[in-house]
Parts: structure tokens; sequence; C-alpha cells
């Protein structure tokens, strides 16, 4: 059984947002597999390095998606999303350094650190879209 398991409740129902978490989801085991698998920390730095990196495209395509869709709290969610990478960051940075103790408490932060986003803010932008009036379709007569 996976570490983080992809469940309907976190579908925000836009589809590239959703793959891209499932992605998230599938490195954040990777991290949990090679640290069970007692795998050297370069292992770890490097999945922690794509997690950094792919995070940071993550919050870039999410948060154009936001602004098309003239999303009211885009300000802040683009705040949030900073606070987030930059706590991510400072972790890849901390392994790399050997400054850092992976244990499963850091696993478990990593899991909490997406799962909390999504479903404490992503799932907001999820309501509001499916709350806003649709386009008219052109007539066809």
């Amino acid at each position: 059984m996976a570490f983080l398991s992809w469940r309907n409740e976190y579908r925000v129902g836009v589809e590239q947002i959703d793959e891209e978490h499932r992605y998230l989801f599938d490195l954040i085991n990777a991290f949990h597999d090679t640290h069970v698998g007692g795998t050297n920390r370069s292992a770890l730095g490097q999945i922690l390095n794509r997690l950094v990196h792919y995070a940071e495209q993550h919050f870039r395509h999410e948060e154009a998606i936001m602004k098309a869709e003239a999303y009211p709290a885009f300000v802040e969610h683009c705040a949030l999303h900073e606070d987030l990478y930059l706590t991510i960051f400072r972790l890849s940075e901390e392994l790399a350094a050997g400054s850092l103790r992976v244990d499963m408490e850091t696993v478990r932060f990593i899991r909490s650190w997406l799962v909390t986003h999504i479903v404490q803010h992503d799932l907001q932008f999820s309501d509001y879209v499916a709350r806003r009036p649709k386009p008219a379709a052109p007539d066809e007569t």
C-alpha cells in the first residue's frame, strides 16, 4: 500500500491540477519508499530536489489557471504557494548540507505539506469554479 494514496476527495476538478497533484503524490511516495529502504542521503536528496522543482512548476500552472478564472483569493493563494515552496526548498537545502536528519517525522511532514494545502486551500478554488456561472452557449439558430 502506498504511503500517500490519491482519493477522489482531493480532486479539484481541473484535470491539469489533479494530474499534477497525483504526480506530487508519486514523488512523496518515492521519497518515503527511498527512506524506508535505507537508501543513502544522495538518493533522498535527488527525489526531494525533483519534488521542489516540480512543486514550483505546478504552483505556476495552478496560479495561471486561477488567474484565468479570476479567482478572488488569487493573491492570497499565491502567497501560500510561496510559503510552501520555501518550506520544501529549505528542507532540500538542509538535506544537501547534511543538517537535516530524515526520519519518519520528516516524511510525514512532507505528506502533510501537500495534503493540507490541497484540502484547506485548493478545494476552495474547486468550490469557486463549481459555483461560477458558466458562459452561455452561443445560439445555434
